[in-house]
């Protein structure tokens, strides 16, 4: 499943939600892929000869280019159209989550930045859409959701990676605990470091805008997190095997 790729490469083009009754609709292959969730419905997708059903808290995943039929006696969702520029597939994808509440939320908050269109709004709706992604991870390999104790600063974090000036100590502020203790609580959840996971997501995020935009290799360093252009490519050379120049040339 798309949500298995801890390295998807993807662009947001909209967020939106809608509710329907009693509808019969055909879906000519659109250009993008979509993943949604649905706070209430009873509803059908029919592809490639294959039915899907559709029930509250069902996430979905449509990729581009295939048709389809929706049937619904109701149907109310939350749903991201975006690009993804490194995952194929031709089948629907859905599945209900272990942990509803928590990717409801997520949805919500998703809708919510996209609607807002405050300056940045784009680079949070994609870290929202990144943590979407690691939840659904988390429920395929029948791991359990981050501790309580330690989701505060997971969010923080997931907003706010590429201020410059974040530390661990300010992230592990945000739980109301020391910063060795979160460290050990998030060594014990994620089996790395919160340092190291704060670099792959500034690396992975630089990869997105080198891959979607127009911008200069420093930029995206500024973009991402990084003050110095020479800490950004030595880190993305560590995680990705070549510089950002090179990379660019893949």
């Amino acid at each position: 499943m798309i949500f298995q790729n801890d390295d998807l490469v993807f662009n947001i083009l909209d967020v939106h939600e809608s509710r329907r009754e009693h509808t019969d609709i055909y879906n000519v292959a659109r250009n993008f892929s979509a993943v949604s969730f649905r706070l209430r419905a009873d509803t059908y997708l029919k592809a490639n000869g294959k039915s899907y059903h559709l029930e509250k808290n069902t996430i979905c995943f449509v990729p581009p280019n295939i048709d389809y039929v929706r049937t619904a006696k109701f149907d109310e969702l939350i749903a991201i159209h975006f690009d993804v520029l490194n995952y194929n597939t031709e089948q629907i994808e859905i599945f209900i989550p272990n942990n509803p509440k928590k990717l409801e939320q997520l949805f919500k908050h998703i809708l919510m930045l996209w609607k807002s269109k405050m300056p940045g709004y784009k680079y949070k709706c994609a870290a929202v859409l990144h943590e979407i992604f690691a939840e659904c991870y988390l429920h395929e390999l029948n791991l359990p959701a981050p501790n309580n104790k330690i989701k505060k600063s997971i969010n923080y974090m997931l907003l706010n990676f590429n201020d410059p000036d974040i530390t661990i100590k300010s992230i592990a502020k945000q739980s109301f605990i020391s910063e060795d203790y979160f460290r050990k609580l998030f060594k014990k959840e994620y089996g790395t470091s919160p340092q190291k996971y704060l670099i792959n997501l500034r690396i992975q995020h630089a990869i997105q805008l080198m891959s979607g935009e127009n911008f200069s290799l420093k930029e995206v360093a500024f973009m991402s997190g990084y003050k110095e252009y020479k800490y950004f490519s030595a880190e993305f050379k560590k995680i990705k095997g070549v510089s950002p120049s090179k990379y660019l040339l893949k």
